[in-house]
């Protein structure tokens, strides 16, 4: 498990979109087909692209970058390819982003169950 100095270096980061009625699909299979992409972008760890239950028109992605300036620079790079304005079209509202420092990662006993040695 690691502690909170191991982590002291991952910048997680969290984007929330909200999308125009039935348009929920269609943003999350936007993010899908570019995410081969965004893997290779400098400083990319992980990406996580989520949909709510209840909701699928609410869309996240939970991001881990090296540094924050690296998914800064990631978004300005998709900006300036045009690829913000054609994703903001099916929103309802501007995508919601948020940046995290990480005070505390554990795991519980069903992730530490499921590792086989």
């Amino acid at each position: 498990m690691p502690d909170r100095e191991e982590c002291a270096d991952e910048h997680p980061g969290h984007q929330r979109v909200v999308c125009q009625p039935g348009r929920g699909d269609d943003v999350a299979n936007l993010l899908l087909e570019i995410l081969g992409e965004s893997l290779q972008h400098d400083g990319c760890e992980t990406i996580r692209i989520v949909r709510d239950q209840d909701d699928p028109d609410h869309v996240a992605g939970f991001t881990q970058w090296t540094e924050r300036r690296n998914f800064e620079d990631y978004l300005a790079w998709r900006t300036e390819r045009g690829f913000t304005g054609t994703f903001e079209e099916m929103l309802t509202r501007p995508f919601v982003i948020h940046y995290y420092d990480i005070a505390y990662f554990g795991e519980g006993i069903a992730a530490r169950q499921s590792i086989q040695p």
